[in-house]
């Protein structure tokens, strides 16, 4: 249950701060940042949105249940990664705050830099690690294309809009977990309502 909230909160957060850079006016790539009046797109006062979602999706992928040791690497990985991620975030954020000159670490906090890079390593990570377990198959295809499209992101034009997917994967994936759960019967067939074998319960009493 946790996982699944986690992964589909964090996933839609992921969605909400890319829309809002989308809209928000273009800005310079490359040299035409040196022509007079083009700017940087602004992205520190909203780079806590992406805080609270990788935070989100490192609570996800920690809580994750799965004893197969093929996956459990996987997970622990992508959990390591995220956290990473949202330290990386969280630092820059402080201390771009406190500083008077400017923001010395936004290749930290900035959302095409290092803060965003290290999450999708974790969400490729996530993906690679469903590939082994009984996730149906276009749930890990969906995290590995959108891993890939996110290392594409430049949030100075419309490239931002390939940060998407990313956040889509792992709403997706929290839907899926959450409507598993429920599906999944209390009990499995030939068990009780403590989980006893009831043939083996049975034949047991039909001895003389």
């Amino acid at each position: 249950m946790l996982s699944g909230i986690s992964a589909v909160l964090g996933g839609s957060l992921w969605l909400v701060h890319t829309i809002l850079l989308a809209v928000r006016p273009l800005g310079c790539v490359g040299e035409a940042c040196f022509q007079g009046g083009r700017h940087h797109r602004d992205s520190e006062d909203i780079a806590w949105v992406l805080l609270v979602s990788v935070l989100l999706l490192a609570v996800s992928a920690g809580s994750a249940p799965s004893r197969d040791r093929r996956v459990r690497p996987f997970l622990t990985a992508s959990f390591v990664l995220l956290s990473l991620g949202a330290a990386l975030l969280a630092l820059g954020l402080v201390v771009n705050r406190g500083s008077s000159d400017g923001s010395p670490l936004w290749w930290l906090h900035d959302s095409d830099t290092l803060g965003r890079i290290v999450p999708v390593l974790g969400t490729l990570t996530a993906g690679i690690g469903m590939l082994r377990d009984g996730t149906p198959r276009w749930l890990p295809t969906l995290f590995i294309l959108a891993a890939a499209a996110s290392f594409g992101v430049n949030i100075q034009d419309e490239r931002v809009l390939l940060g998407l997917p990313a956040g889509l994967a792992w709403a997706a994936l929290g839907v899926h977990v959450l409507l598993t759960r429920r599906r999944r019967p209390a009990t499995l067939p030939g068990q009780d309502i403590h989980g006893r074998n009831r043939e083996k319960r049975s034949l047991f009493r039909l001895r003389p």
